[in-house]
């Protein structure tokens, strides 16, 4: 099973060069080349999500807005029609997680999880989450991530099963927020990041920021609960004539259940 993380970089008037109809092909390439069965996008538009209907035929497409207002962004998760998806939700990144569009006072913007339970093809039921933490402060950081996993806690408590949790965590691996998270200090369940495969990749940056860096912020994360086995992770850093899809590489990882 494949499964892939990708921060998409909304449109924004300010990247000129990096708009996004001179980059949708491209993470079109990145859809058509790795074919994976679960994706979650991070910073995705209606208009986004329009144009790339002709690269996700073959996925189920769920998650809501954050707002109804500007920067209506999403964080999609796309499941191959292969699976079966039992239920989809999102929920918002506040003290009212499941009023729409609430937040919290100190954050820029709403924040969302859209979670979903989906059957794979060897029949096992499986709990994946999709999530963009906030830029700027760490605290909100930790509160949304907290928010997340008292979620995932009260969904295991009815029925537990192994888990996906994946996204643009704006922290970086040494961060106090990744450390208390993979050291199971906020649910029971231990998360291991895919990227504990081959350590080094944390040295390695997750945003090219359309220059193809190698150095800089890891931030992207995809974490499985143990059941899975991590065979591969790759941080794929796609281009073509000097052009990138995004500002952030994704993450592609193979896992066995």
């Amino acid at each position: 099973m494949k499964v892939m993380t990708f921060n998409l970089r909304a449109d924004n008037v300010l990247d000129i060069r990096n708009r996004w109809k001179k980059r949708s092909s491209l993470v079109g390439d990145v859809i058509s080349e790795y074919d994976c069965d679960i994706i979650g996008f991070q910073e995705v538009t209606r208009q986004m999500e329009d144009e790339l209907e002709v690269y996700t035929k073959s996925y189920y497409k769920m998650g809501e807005g954050r707002t109804r207002r500007l920067f209506m962004e999403k964080n999609p998760l796309l499941i191959k029609k292969e699976f079966s998806v039992i239920e989809d939700n999102t929920f918002w990144l506040s003290k009212t997680p499941y009023k729409k569009n609430s937040t919290i006072w100190y954050s820029l913007f709403p924040r969302i999880c859209t979670g979903a339970i989906c059957e794979i093809e060897n029949g096992k039921r499986i709990r994946i989450y999709n999530t963009h933490l906030d830029c700027l402060l760490p605290h909100a950081r930790e509160f949304g991530l907290g928010v997340i996993l008292d979620h995932i806690r009260n969904e295991q408590a009815k029925e537990s099963l192994p888990c996906i949790l994946m996204g643009d965590f704006n922290a970086k691996p040494n961060s106090k927020l990744i450390q208390k998270f993979k050291n199971g200090k906020y649910v029971g369940k231990r998360f291991i990041a895919v990227q504990e495969v081959n350590p080094e990749l944390y040295k390695k940056t997750t945003m090219g920021s359309f220059k193809g860096r190698e150095e800089g912020r890891h931030i992207d994360y995809i974490f499985v609960t143990e059941e899975f086995k991590v065979e591969s992770m790759e941080i794929v850093k796609y281009s073509k004539d000097g052009k990138y899809p995004s500002d952030h590489y994704p993450l592609v990882a193979e896992l066995k259940l």
